[in-house]
């Protein structure tokens, strides 16, 4: 495929080398900022014939950034969180514009394997209300939002399976917490920090589930995996719908 990078800071460098380690050619990497930048802002030109386009920016520019890869007929994987309230008028504009585009609040096959296993233990959980449950994030101090994307997905599978819990609470409490509040926190902190922890947690014992990532090399190669999946396909796609097609060939 023929790329084009939307945003050049960490992760946009390593999608660069990954990709080309997968046979892929980068023929465009959008940024005002960055000095390797071919363009500093987005246009059907700037795209410069791109197959599909990944957007790893901020959630200041995601919207626009869409809009520009849709006029251009770009396929777009967007990687940049924090702009979810959008997420309906994102999808009647994609296929109002009969275009392409794949979201994810967190691209890695792991975390998605992950959000998987929570489902399914939250299911379990349900049905024995002697536990408790809550959730914490960490991410690096350089991160944009909090609490992530990938804490919102949690934090939804977790309210969709479990019915005593209707209310997730982010701030930090000065009270004590009420029978239907999740208490879901997140620290900023540290160069590489990326972990995902739920826990299920009664009188007797405690039940954890924990995703930690050692690099962001498992976000990256989901991204260009997503991108090798949207090639050539039409619609509004989340990583569910990419997943299917691996697990329905096994």
């Amino acid at each position: 495929m023929k790329l084009a990078l939307i945003g050049y800071g960490a992760m946009g460098r390593r999608i660069q080398q990954i990709a080309e380690e997968r046979g892929h050619k980068v023929v465009a990497i959008i940024d005002p900022r960055a000095e390797e930048a071919t363009v500093a802002y987005i246009s059907k030109e700037a795209l410069n014939g791109a197959d599909v386009a990944i957007d790893f920016t901020d959630p200041f520019s995601v919207l626009d950034n869409i809009d520009k890869t849709l006029e251009a007929n770009v396929p777009l994987v967007v990687g940049t969180t924090g702009w979810y309230k959008d997420l309906k008028q994102v999808e009647e504009k994609v296929k109002k514009a009969k275009g392409s585009l794949l979201w994810s609040s967190n691209f890695s096959i792991g975390v998605n394997l992950y959000f998987r296993m929570v489902e399914r233990a939250a299911q379990l959980i349900d049905k024995f209300d002697e536990y408790d449950i809550w959730g914490h994030e960490i991410h690096h101090h350089n991160k944009a939002d909090s609490p992530s994307g990938t804490a919102k997905t949690l934090e939804q599978i977790l309210l969709d399976n479990i019915q005593r819990k209707t209310v997730v609470v982010e701030d930090k409490l000065d009270r004590k917490i009420e029978p239907h509040e999740l208490h879901f926190s997140s620290t900023r902190a540290g160069a590489v920090n990326f972990s995902h922890t739920i826990g299920f947690d009664s009188a007797a014992d405690t039940l954890t589930l924990t995703h930690s990532a050692r690099n962001r090399d498992g976000y990256v190669l989901g991204a260009v995996k997503a991108a090798e999946w949207l090639n050539g396909k039409k619609g509004f796609f989340g990583m569910d719908d990419f997943l299917k097609d691996i697990f329905q060939a096994f």
